[in-house]
Parts: structure tokens; sequence; C-alpha cells
């Protein structure tokens, strides 16, 4: 029979060719983005000390400029991997080593806040993180704290620990009995104001730490408080602490040169608040009905922003290079941390206590990251998923599997985004005894704000963008949360 011939040789030539020139672009994709993560990483900690150092914004450098050098920078890191990519990656790894040892190694040795005579301090979520690491370094330069936790069992245990690692005398650290301070019921920060003044004998307070915290469930904050209805994030971390300062003050707990510290996030950068919030009683949006949305879910459950949900109402207050002026949601923790750094100005402009700053901690290692390591209930609680295994296999898998990846991560993978929580305890103390910025619209308004190095910013580095709406919607919130606990005070508390 007749021989079939053989396919032109060129065709087997075209198809090597193309399969080559797959393995060139895949193997070009993996060497550009081997920088990546350094990248993020650096970003991160530039928030704590780069991008906003009042230093080099004030020396013509504003933040938006140095975020475009460091985007055009990381650019250029990547492009050089994709021929050199030893090379590239030493760059990047220096180039982060350097900016770690900078930002945290400038701020690793804390204040005295006293230097004179000790004096009583309060700090709110006590138990862990920053909290835990304030109370520790206030009992080491001898001073008196009372721990305030939700958790009396685990305050307790932060303070047999607190004690064992400085060995300093049990009476330097006071947990008043029977007085849980759970910030999201109102009631209890009375209680708590109350059995604090009792602990103490009635000394003064002067050192106020409000750093009690979360992340609102679901990156978005759709959470709400089962005593309230509202939002969640908002209702504990501005209702919850402007009670406890509010029962402190009726009791005339608070002296005279007090101290106050609202430790925020630069995430309040992001914040924004719905116009609903200045008309009644601000129905429209204290439930979250506007800034606790996201437009996609995010993939982490406990992530402090999300991808912006469009909100026609929303304005945000600060500037930001990232964040347009109005329109947009950043989630529930956002707008949080705003209302923490309206908070301490109102406490200072009410004249119950003589200082009141905010502070940006840093991107800290704590526990307010890991909220929710119960994989299998938060998963439960998302909308249906198309998950490769079931709830029941994961709670399999989590002891054995996700421990492990999880311990690996905190040890390895996060010290390089984050800082620990010590070195933000120093950066918390910074702002309650560093000078405040002298000059500037912000700081004739009365919003004192330090960074992550504890250092007080001026207007290049906090630029308002509506002063006029920043002082209605100071005093608004307060007026609502005076009227919330007025109204559990009147029902005696219940619903706890």
């Amino acid at each position: 029979g007749q021989i079939r011939p053989r396919r032109p040789a060129r065709d087997d030539l075209r198809q090597r060719r193309t399969a080559a020139a797959q393995l060139s672009w895949t193997g070009t994709a993996i060497r550009f983005a081997l920088p990546l993560p350094l990248a993020a990483a650096f970003f991160f900690r530039a928030v704590d000390g780069l991008i906003f150092e009042p230093a080099l914004n004030e020396a013509g450098l504003p933040p938006h400029a140095l975020l475009g050098l460091i985007m055009a920078t990381w650019v250029s890191l990547s492009l050089l991997s994709v021929s050199r990519p030893s090379v590239a990656l030493a760059l990047a790894a220096t180039a982060l080593g350097t900016l770690k040892q900078r930002v945290d190694g400038g701020v690793l040795k804390p204040p005295a806040v006293s230097p004179t005579a000790p004096v009583v301090a309060l700090v709110t979520g006590a138990s862990s993180g920053i909290g835990r690491e304030v109370a520790a370094e206030l009992a080491r330069q001898g001073h008196t704290v009372v721990m305030g936790c939700r958790s009396a069992a685990r305050c307790s245990a932060a303070r047999v620990e607190i004690l064992a690692r400085l060995d300093v005398p049990g009476s330097r650290l006071v947990i008043p009995p029977d007085a849980a301070l759970d910030l999201a019921r109102l009631s209890t920060a009375a209680r708590f104001a109350s059995a604090t003044g009792e602990a103490t004998g009635g000394a003064a307070i002067e050192l106020l730490v409000l750093n009690a915290g979360f992340v609102p469930l679901g990156s978005g904050g759709s959470g709400r408080s089962g005593e309230s209805g509202l939002e969640e994030g908002l209702y504990a971390m501005y209702y919850g602490h402007q009670a406890l300062v509010r029962g402190l003050a009726s009791l005339h707990l608070l002296g005279p040169s007090a101290t106050a510290v609202v430790v925020s996030s630069d995430a309040m950068r992001f914040g924004g608040f719905d116009g609903s919030l200045e008309t009644g009683s601000g129905e429209g949006d204290l439930a979250g009905e506007v800034t606790a949305g996201c437009a996609l879910p995010g993939p982490l459950p406990c992530a402090p922003l999300c991808w912006p949900a469009a909100a026609p109402g929303v304005s945000n207050l600060v500037e930001s290079p990232l964040v347009p002026a109005t329109g947009w949601s950043f989630g529930a923790y956002a707008r949080a941390k705003l209302s923490g750094v309206l908070l301490a100005k109102e406490m200072l402009a009410r004249g119950l206590v003589a200082r009141s700053t905010s502070v940006h901690p840093g991107v800290v290692n704590t526990a307010i990251q890991r909220r929710d390591r119960d994989l299998p209930t938060t998963l439960a609680a998302l909308p249906p998923l198309s998950l490769p295994v079931s709830i029941a296999e994961w709670e399999e898998l989590l002891p054995s599997v996700g421990a492990r990846l999880t311990d690996a991560l905190e040890r390895y993978a996060l010290p390089l985004f984050m800082r620990d929580a010590a070195t933000a305890a120093a950066v918390v103390l910074r702002a309650a005894v560093g000078p405040t910025h002298p000059t500037g619209r912000a700081a004739e308004l009365g919003v004192h704000y330090f960074n992550g190095m504890g250092e007080a910013v001026g207007d290049a580095s906090l630029t308002l963008r509506d002063e006029a709406r920043l002082e209605r919607l100071s005093g608004r919130l307060w007026e609502l949360a005076d009227a919330a606990r007025e109204a559990r005070a009147e029902k005696g508390g219940s619903g706890e």
C-alpha cells in the first residue's frame, strides 16, 4: 500500500518552540514575583515609620510621594529579578532588614512615664498583647496598674505571668474583684469604675490607656452587639470606652493632670462615617448598615480592611494616599479606629483629662490578628462556600495540620510583616509622655496623633479633609454614647 507521508518537521519545531515559550513566560513570571512577599512586608513596615514620618513629610516628601517611590523601587527589583533573581532577592532582603531595624530598633526602650513618683494607671485589654506589655512595663517602672480585662481568668493568668517574669511586688498589678470589664456591655464599665476606686483606695488615676480592641468578624464587621444591636466594633471600642471614662470621671477618679492614650491604628486613615450619624438618633449607620459592608467577602475572616464597597454617603475625615475623599467604605474596623481618634479629642475638649493622645502602635503580631483561629466555626458562620472538605473534616485536620501551619507562620513569616507587642507597648508609652506637635490645624482642633515610631505628627502627615464635619461628628458620637449609656442605666443594665 501507499505509505502516508510524515508531518513536516517544521510542525514539530513549531510545537517545541511554543512549549518553550510557555515555559519561558512561566519562568519569567515566577522570577518577577520572587521579591513580592518581601515587598508586601516592606509596605507593612513602611506604614509604621516611613510613609507617615513627620521629618520626611515636612521636608517635602508627602505620604503619596513616598508611597510612589516605594512602589517604583519594588517594581524595579521585580524587573531585576527576571534576569538576576539572587541579586534582586539580596537587595530586597537588605532593604526590608534595614527598614525593620530603623522602625523597631528606634523604639525598643520604653520611656519613663513618671520619673519623680509612682502613679496609678489603668490599662484596658490588659490580658494579652499590647495591653499586657504596657501593664508589665508600667509595673516594672514602679507604678500601680489596674488591669481591665473581659475575662477574669485570662486577666489573672496575665498577672501571674508578668509577676513571674519581672519579679515585682504583686501590689503593683491590681485586678478589681468581681468586676470584669466587657466593653460590649456598658453596665460593666460603671461597675468596673466603682470597683477600681475601691481596689485603689480612691487614688486618682494619672494614666489611662484605652487599648482594648478587636477586628470585627467577617472583615466587613457585619456582627452586631447583642446588648444594643449596634455594630459591634464601634459599640465596644467607642461606646464601651466612653462609658468607662464617664464612670471614672463621675467618681472623681481621674486626676487633675491625668493623661489618656487611645490605641488607634493607621487603619483609621481608611475610616469614614455616614452622614446619617449627624441627624436624629444616628439611625442609618450605627448598626453598620453602610460602613460595615464589603464589596467582596475577604479571604481572611479577620482582615482589618476589605475590598471597598460603594457608599455614597460616607466621607473620610483624614487624608490618605490610598483612599478617595468620599463614597467608599473600608469596613467597620477602620471606622472604629477612627472613632478612637475622635474619642481622644473629645475627652480633652470636655476637660476630663489634662492631656489626650491617640497612637498607631504599628502592625503588631497579637491576638487581635488571630481572633478566629477556630476555622470550622468561622467557616460555618460565613455564607455557603464551595469547600474542598467538609466542616467535620476541617475539625479533624486542624489539630494536626492547621495548628502546625499556624505556628510556623507565626514563628517565621509574621515577624517579617509585624512587630512584637513589647515594641508596640513602647510606642504607646511614648504617646503618653512624648511632646505633642506644637502647630498645625489638627493640633489646634485637639487631635494629637502619634505614628508607629511614637512621633507626634503634624499637618504634613495627618491632613484633615473636613474640619467642620470632624468637629460635628466628634461631638455627635459622644452625645450618642451618652444617650446609650443613660438608656442602659434606666433599664437597670438588663440584657446582660
